[in-house]
């Protein structure tokens, strides 16, 4: 009986610990994918878009540097860097879980060709895929501007993209 329940402990512990650096792209690769085809989980993107991205999970887990680089083929984003902050990476925020076959997660940000932020969740999944969602609030620059202004109102986004591994990724060659 004590066996049984020593080989159960042990088994649970394995299941948990997932080698993250795992979904670390090499040069070359990328993953890649299609937003989610909802309505409600797509607000600023076209319905056809893919998005690519490539991935350092060493500098993920630090929150020092890129941690990856992302481009749409809308070009909303066109090889905009991801990177954490490295206090995020230290705080307990940073161990958000929620359901569906996530390993981990990750709060990142990143910019968008129009220069505006933009705050992305990257999910490791259990089944080697990579959920990204991008979430962006509209923004008017000169609402609290005091005289003239002549900035453009940030457009909102929000989108989950789904993505594979491509070994032979065009886009994310160096």
């Amino acid at each position: 009986m004590r066996n049984l329940l020593a080989f159960a402990v042990i088994a649970i512990l394995a299941w948990g610990c997932t080698d993250v650096g795992s979904f670390t792209t090499d040069p070359g690769e990328c993953y890649e994918g299609k937003i989610v085809d909802a309505g409600f989980v797509r607000t600023g993107f076209s319905r056809n878009i893919t998005l690519s991205l490539t991935l350092d999970t060493d500098s993920l887990a630090d929150g020092r540097g890129s941690a990856g680089m992302m481009w749409t083929s809308d070009r909303i984003f066109n090889g905009a860097t991801v990177s954490q902050m490295e206090e995020l990476a230290h705080d307990s925020l940073s161990q958000f879980q929620f359901p569906g076959g996530r390993i981990r997660n990750y709060l990142v940000y990143t910019m968008a060709t129009d220069g505006a932020p933009a705050m992305v969740v990257i999910s490791l999944m259990e089944n080697q895929q990579i959920e990204v969602r991008i979430m962006r609030p509209t923004f008017d620059p000169c609402a609290m501007a005091e005289g003239e202004c002549d900035e453009d109102v940030v457009k909102p986004l929000f989108g989950v993209f789904r993505l594979d591994l491509d070994e032979e990724c065009a886009i994310a060659q160096p």
